[in-house]
């Protein structure tokens, strides 16, 4: 076989294996805009090892999903935790009650999660300040500390290097892994928003792994 046929072979194997790796995923993040789930099909899909699901906004907001979502998908075997989307509009405090409220400790198998998209409008200062305040709230109450959502941009430029203390669950979508100030490496990439998973009827956001951790470092050791 000549010698070129035999490079090209070797090159179309590790392209290939590139694209396959690209690909793979070990969890999704969902809410209600993804419509009503069948969870037992989605039981089905191998690849998923951890579901975050959106339970709270804000300081009274509760996505219209959450309760079935989290019941539904840990009914059929599925490791789920969930996540509060942090939002300037109301304190620290108040978003804490409304989620420690919502977010059941003995309903998780994940550490809970706080997304951090958008300052709405305030000074980075302040934002920091009264993240720093819900993170701390909702470390004591839940005995762990809390991983942090945001999109690679968002989070570089609201949250910056004291919050790389806590686990990154960071969106960049395409094949280039988040970049992070200050820090060698992400938790978890979630690497795309649309999806296709046999069990929901719209777009979802898949994730995977940064390759030194696995779902052990995320696994939530209930408190009572």
């Amino acid at each position: 076989m000549p010698l070129r046929f035999l490079l090209f072979l070797l090159f179309m194997g590790h392209f290939s294996l590139g694209l396959s790796q690209t690909k793979q995923f070990h969890g999704i993040d969902v809410s209600h805009h993804n419509g009503i789930i069948d969870w037992k099909t989605v039981s089905e899909n191998k690849n998923i090892q951890f579901v975050y699901i959106k339970a709270t906004e804000g300081k009274t907001h509760t996505d219209k999903r959450y309760k079935e979502n989290i019941s539904e998908a840990r009914k059929y075997g599925l490791k789920v935790g969930s996540y509060h989307y942090f939002r300037m509009t109301s304190g620290a405090h108040e978003q804490f009650k409304h989620l420690s409220k919502v977010i059941v400790k003995s309903e998780q198998d994940l550490i809970p999660m706080i997304d951090v998209e958008t300052a709405d409008k305030h000074p980075i200062s302040e934002v920091r300040d009264s993240l720093r305040v819900l993170l701390r709230l909702v470390e004591n109450h839940y005995g762990v500390k809390p991983m942090i959502y945001g999109t690679n941009r968002s989070y570089n430029e609201i949250c910056g290097i004291w919050f790389n203390r806590y686990k990154l669950y960071l969106g960049r979508y395409g094949e280039n892994p988040p970049i992070i100030r200050g820090s060698e490496h992400y938790y978890i990439w979630q690497y795309s928003e649309n999806g296709t998973i046999k069990g929901i009827p719209k777009p979802v956001d898949l994730c995977r792994f940064h390759p030194d951790h696995n779902i052990e470092g995320i696994t939530y050791k209930k408190q009572e």
